[in-house]
Order: structure tokens, then C-alpha cells, then sequence
């Protein structure tokens, strides 16, 4: 199954920075919901109503999980619910297998049993909800079991979209059936305009020497953009008390403390000239130890999904440990699914490492 992206939900609604389309750029493919705040989504969000997934493709179909946690219908009130909708128009009904299944229930994801399910049938933004799981699970016995941990939780939602060869526009968009816009709005150049900010250094009035590099930044940004920063920068500032101009940071290299303030001014990543490479998946690693520093979950999710991408035999070993210690839950399960269906590993992790990390994850 190739890894096709994760929804976070906090607060009771999706985060910003999981609204992207992901495209998993294969026919099978699984989804993580990331539930962090289960009684808030119970509070917040009544019978009949859902919290809605960030877009993702499989298949070439875009899809979508609908969350339900307090039931689909007037008659499941007692339970959670869970669904995938088509998230587009299409010319011919698409044919797809579905399993939901929590992220500590490897057992339910085994693709020959998902594939013998019956397949469910979905057209333009819709579902047949008969074939799908409208009662989950109850919650009572969920808020009772080891799924729910610290008030949070992870749904896997597993996709094999059927294919139809005789047919090779069975997936094509009906693009006059789509709304448009009278007016389209131009991209928002905020991003452009911190990032001539930082780079100008125009009214920066700290300094980080990072290594041999110094590099010019301003208190305010990063104050507003990480609470670190700022009780670093303003927490313990008595009236009338000057902080210093200068500030040594060790144990994070230039470059990744340089991607960190990209990350703050612009809301994005820097460019990397070799994004598939061991370099970019070391710096994206070490990126990931500084988000976590910093407080910026956002971009700890950002380095996490880009790291799923980077799997591969040499690096899963260093991934998986690096999820574990940083509490990347779905990061982990990418790297363990990737061990799962490549049995050549073994030259690229011993058996006891292997049963070690293995060990770890199944463990309460």
C-alpha cells in the first residue's frame, strides 16, 4: 500500500496545514486520520454532522474520510462513524475496496482479505454508506480501549481502487460540472514578502550564530510563530531589562536552523537541490528534531510527510527510530508498512533490530 497522506484534526477541525491534496501516485493506497482532542470532537460535532478529511488521491480517483463522532444516523448516537466519499465528478461509477481500521490493528490491513471484501460503489461526491462502516465502533467500548490514547486516536483507512482497462477515461474529471469562481483571486504574496524580509535582514534585530554563520532575524516573527521563542526571546523580560542582541545556538547545523526560519517567515520549506537524496533526508530528520524544539507542529508534520516519501531500504531503519523518539505515530506506521511488503530488509536491518523496533510499536 503506498502511504497516501494524513488528515490531522485538532480543536475539532482539521488543521490548515493538512488541508493540501496528497496524491498518493498509485491504484492502492492508505490514509491516516489524526484525531488529537477526542472529547472535543464529541462536544463540538452533533449526531449526522462530520469533521471532513484533507483531500487525497488514490487511484487516480480524489477522495476524502468523513468523521462522524457521534454517529452517521439519528440511531447511532452510541457510536463513531466512518466513511470514504468520492471527492469529484466522474464520468463512470468507480469501484473501489475499503477497510477502516486503527493504527494498532495491523491485523485488519492485510491486503488479500481487503480485496476479497465485497467492493463498495461511489459516483459524482458520493457514497453507497450501506457498504461502509456506519457504526465503527461504539464509544463506549472505544474510550475503554487502548486505541484512544491521551484523548487522541489514528483511523487507517486502506483504498484498492478497481481498475478498468477497457475503459481509459474512467476516471476523467467532468470539468463543466465543477463550479467556478466569477472572480479568481490571485495567490496571497504574504509568504514572498516575509521571505524578502528575512533575506534583507531589513529592521532584524537578533542574531543567531549557528556554527561559523550568522544569521539575522526578528524577535516579533519569531515570538508570534513559536511559543518557544518567545518566552525565550520575551517570557522573562522585567520592565526596562534589554535581551541580548546575540544568541549562540548549539546542536543544530546552519542550514537547518536557516530551513527553520524559512519555515517561520514563509510558511514553507526551502528548496532543496536534491529532495530525493540521503543529504535532504538527513537534514529533513534533523529539521524534524528542531520543530519539535520549537513548538512548530506544523512543520513537524510537513518534514514527516515529506520523510514518508523518502523511505526506502537505507534509510527506513533511521526513520522508524527517529518517529519512535519523536512520537511520530503515523510516520512510524509508514515505515512499518514499507518493512511489511519489502522482505529484502534484512540486508538493511538485522532480525533483532528489526523484532526490537517490531516490539516497541505493538507494546502498550
Amino acid at each position: 500500500m503506498a502511504f497516501a497522506g494524513v488528515s490531522l484534526i485538532a480543536d475539532g477541525r482539521l488543521c490548515a496545514s493538512t488541508e493540501s491534496v496528497f496524491d498518493s501516485g498509485a491504484d492502492s493506497g492508505y490514509h491516516l486520520l489524526v484525531v488529537e482532542g477526542y472529547s472535543r470532537t464529541k462536544e463540538t460535532t452533533p449526531n449526522r454532522k462530520w469533521i471532513l478529511s484533507r483531500p487525497f488521491i488514490v487511484g487516480g480517483c480524489r477522495w476524502t474520510v468523513e468523521y462522524y463522532p457521534n454517529g452517521y444516523g439519528s440511531g447511532d448516537q452510541d457510536f463513531i462513524s466512518v466513511f470514504l466519499e468520492l471527492d469529484e465528478s466522474v464520468r463512470n461509477e468507480v469501484q473501489a475496496h475499503v477497510a477502516f481500521s486503527f493504527i494498532d490493528q495491523p491485523e485488519l490491513r492485510v491486503s488479500k482479505l481487503i480485496r476479497q471484501n465485497q467492493p463498495c460503489y461511489f459516483h459524482d461526491h458520493c457514497c453507497n454508506v450501506d457498504e461502509q462502516p456506519a457504526r465503527f465502533v461504539t464509544k463506549e467500548a472505544f474510550e475503554r480501549s487502548s486505541h484512544l490514547k491521551n484523548d487522541s486516536f489514528v483511523i487507517r483507512c486502506d483504498v484498492i481502487v478497481k481498475d478498468d482497462e477497457d475503459d481509459e477515461d474512467y476516471y476523467e474529471e467532468e470539468e463543466h460540472e465543477r463550479a467556478r469562481p466569477f472572480i479568481k483571486l490571485p495567490p496571497s504574496d504574504l509568504p514572498s514578502n516575509f521571505s524578502d524580509l528575512l533575506l534583507s535582514k531589513e529592521g532584524a534585530d537578533i542574531t543567531f550564530e549557528v556554527g561559523s554563520k550568522k544569521l539575522a532575524a526578528h524577535r516579533c516573527v519569531l515570538a508570534a510563530r513559536s511559543t518557544v521563542f518567545k518566552k525565550q526571546l520575551f517570557g522573562t523580560m522585567s520592565e526596562g531589562a534589554v535581551t541580548p542582541g546575540v544568541v549562540k545556538i548549539d546542536g543544530i547545523e546552519a542550514n537547518v536552523f536557516a530551513g527553520l526560519l524559512t519555515f517561520i517567515y514563509t510558511d514553507g520549506m526551502p528548496d532543496f537541490d536534491d529532495d530525493k537524496g540521503q543529504k535532504h533526508a538527513t537534514w529533513l530528520l534533523q529539521l524534524l528534531e528542531a520543530a519539535e524544539s520549537y513548538d512548530l507542529q506544523k512543520l513537524k508534520l510537513v518534514c514527516e510527510e515529506k520523510l514518508a516519501n523518502l523511505i526506502c531500504e537505507d534509510r527506513v531503519a533511521g526513520i522508524i527510530l527517529a518517529a519512535e523518539w519523536r512520537r511520530c505515530r503515523w510516520l512510524k506506521e509508514a515505515c512499518l508498512e514499507f518493512i511489511k511488503t519489502h522482505t529484502s530488509l534484512h540486508n538493511a536491518v538485522t532480525a533483532d533490530a528489526l523484532e526490537q523496533i517490531i516490539r516497541t510499536y505493538v507494546s502498550p
